[in-house]
């Protein structure tokens, strides 16, 4: 009976090892890169983002302004982040982490507003980078909500709940 036991103990300890060796990596962050802009043009795409961030505040929006040798900001969800832009001096990078949707849905609202007004506005508005498509875990499961704890997504609530 013990033998069996110990050989029990074993086949799981293996089976887990296998499982954990051929699990994927967790997808990295999405970027979108475009060419540079002009300080005007960049305070548009800033002043569409504090928009945004105010009609979202309710849900727990923030827009943090940075300024580090280059111009950029990031929006958070309840302390965490969700996008961050930065003219860089080469282009302009938009990236988001890869829970950023199940986090903040209405944030890819955002973005797309940003593609195409990018896509508008600059003479050769074309994606130099993308590095997009689902996450493993959408890709291996099938996109869930229950990624993100529902007290920690940015989501407007309902007055009756």
């Amino acid at each position: 009976m013990k033998k069996y036991g110990s050989a029990a103990a074993v086949a799981c300890i293996v089976l887990i090892g296998a499982m954990w060796a051929g699990w994927p990596e967790p997808a990295g962050e999405q970027v979108w890169a475009y060419q540079k802009l002009r300080p005007a043009d960049y305070r548009l795409l800033h002043s569409d983002a504090l928009g945004f961030v105010t009609a979202k505040e309710d849900e727990g929006f923030e827009l943090h302004t940075r300024y580090a040798g280059v111009t950029s900001f990031e929006i958070r969800c309840k302390g965490v982040l969700v996008m961050d832009v930065e003219n860089a001096p080469s282009r302009v990078l938009i990236r988001m982490p890869a829970d950023a949707l199940w986090r903040a849905p209405d944030i890819e609202r955002l973005r797309l507003s940003f593609v195409r007004w990018l896509d508008l506005h600059q003479s050769q508005g074309q994606l130099l980078v993308e590095s997009a498509g689902p996450s493993w875990v959408e890709a291996r499961f099938g996109r869930f909500n229950g990624a993100v704890p529902d007290g920690q997504r940015c989501l407007f609530e309902s007055a009756g709940t």
